[in-house]
């Protein structure tokens, strides 16, 4: 993919070939690390909302002490998009919904500082195997939180910067569910024989951890491929068998269609490319993990609980208020969220298409939903082996619709489509200039 540069490269070098300047001072992988690896601390600290604003100060700091930052065409979507959304801002009519509206606007921001950052990043120092290592530590970590949703459902803390900031700030819904954690959502339906209790840790909802889980396991098998021991793929494969555990106990129907479509899309491209063995690979997974869901009661609880409370002709509802009620706002939305006239929810919590069209208007919309397919379709060149990579922002187009994609899952995203494009950006390049390498 042709790539765009934002400060002059020197004189005489093509727009592809990095500057003495930028081979001299290689971007530092330790903010990405701290980001990842080190989420459990900030998740206990009360760290974790302001974690991808905080790695992003030193990345904007490398990126110009380095110069010669490049992004991808088409990134000026995304760059309209924002601006787009902090001019909705001035819809906003309350101190509490401003607060949640700087919380977005910083995890918006932050993905987009990863984007160019990991784009820009060098194929010596940030390898795949290494940025999609860290990913496996940080899903790892989501899989000890799922099972202290299972183990421990009541259980919930509050966090030191919970205990320090003022009550005006910590009021705030979001920003409660983000500074007092709770292990899981414990469900009380009226008609269902007993509570449903669905994993959320170390995320504030159940959907929050279905869909970071979702994303993740394309990475997880990349890096199983390409940057594992033979022991860490044994690792690895028990401690992928040991998810389905809190997986299944989220109930969560959009994660497994996501799981299961991702998978899916790429065995036939394997298949396409007559990589059987990739295809048998993938197919003895779902195999696997359909067997374990039927044997586990799995589908038949998934159906009681839809059934006991209507969550499906709830979403219809709650999505066409969201269209009609932006038909008042258009252009620039309401700004935020905002309680449903109808049932008890806010109206563009139930999915980032919903969310970005009710809270920032149509503009808006097309813009975001652009960059994402996007994203999608140019990543799809990137060589079979890494095809992960490009299953991740593909899993996302469809995604936007049921689950709300602002936050470390954007930057999941982000990070897989950008070592994808650095990737085919990198092929591109004459054979002598290419350097072979994971």
């Amino acid at each position: 993919m042709n790539a765009v540069q934002i400060a002059p490269s020197a004189e005489g070098q093509g727009k592809n070939s990095p500057a003495p300047a930028a081979r001299q001072r290689e971007l530092p992988v330790w903010p990405l690390q701290a980001l990842f690896v080190l989420y459990p601390l900030w998740w206990v600290i009360g760290l974790a909302p302001f974690v991808g604003a905080m790695v992003s100060v030193p990345m904007v700091r490398y990126l110009s002490r380095r110069g010669h930052t490049v992004v991808p065409r088409g990134f000026g979507l995304w760059l309209l998009f924002m601006f787009a959304m902090i001019l909705a801002s001035t819809q906003l009519d309350s101190a509490p919904r401003l607060i949640g509206a700087v919380f977005r606007i910083m995890a918006y921001a932050s993905a987009t500082i990863v984007f160019v950052y990991v784009y820009n990043s060098s194929r010596e120092r940030l390898p795949v195997s290494r940025m999609t290592g860290f990913v496996v530590v940080f899903w790892a970590f989501v899989i000890v939180g799922g099972y202290l949703g299972v183990l421990f459902p009541e259980g919930s803390f509050t966090t030191p910067i919970g205990r320090l900031l003022p009550g005006s700030i910590t009021s705030n819904e979001l920003v409660s569910s983000l500074l007092f954690p709770k292990f899981a959502e414990v469900q009380e339906i009226w008609g269902a024989d007993q509570p449903f209790v669905r994993p959320s840790a170390p995320f504030p909802y159940t959907n929050a951890w279905g869909s970071h889980y979702a994303l993740m396991v394309p990475l997880v098998l990349l890096y199983m491929r390409i940057g594992a021991s033979p022991k860490q793929r044994v690792v690895l494969a028990v401690l992928g068998a040991a998810s389905f555990v809190p997986a299944f106990a989220t109930l969560n129907r959009g994660m497994l269609v996501a799981v299961g479509v991702g998978l899916l899309y790429a065995a036939l491209r394997y298949a396409a490319r007559g990589q059987i063995g990739g295809l048998i690979a993938i197919s003895g997974v779902m195999a696997v993990g359909g067997v374990v869901a039927y044997l586990t009661g799995v589908v038949d609880s998934i159906a009681s609980r839809t059934e006991v409370s209507g969550s499906n002709d709830d979403r219809v509802g709650i999505y066409t208020e969201a269209f009609t009620r932006t038909l008042e706002s258009p252009l620039l939305g309401w700004g935020a969220p905002r309680p449903s006239l109808t049932i008890g929810v806010s109206v563009g919590t139930q999915g980032q298409f919903w969310n970005i069209m009710f809270s920032f208007g149509f503009p808006a919309l097309i813009l975001y939903t652009s960059f994402l397919v996007l994203l999608a379709w140019r990543t799809r060149r990137v060589e079979l082996g890494l095809i992960w990579l490009h299953v991740v922002p593909a899993m996302a187009t469809f995604m936007i619709f049921y689950y709300g994609l602002d936050s470390t899952q954007l930057v999941i995203i982000f990070l897989a489509g950008a070592l994808a494009l650095r990737e085919i950006r990198h092929s591109s390049l004459s054979p002598s200039a290419k350097v072979s390498q994971r």
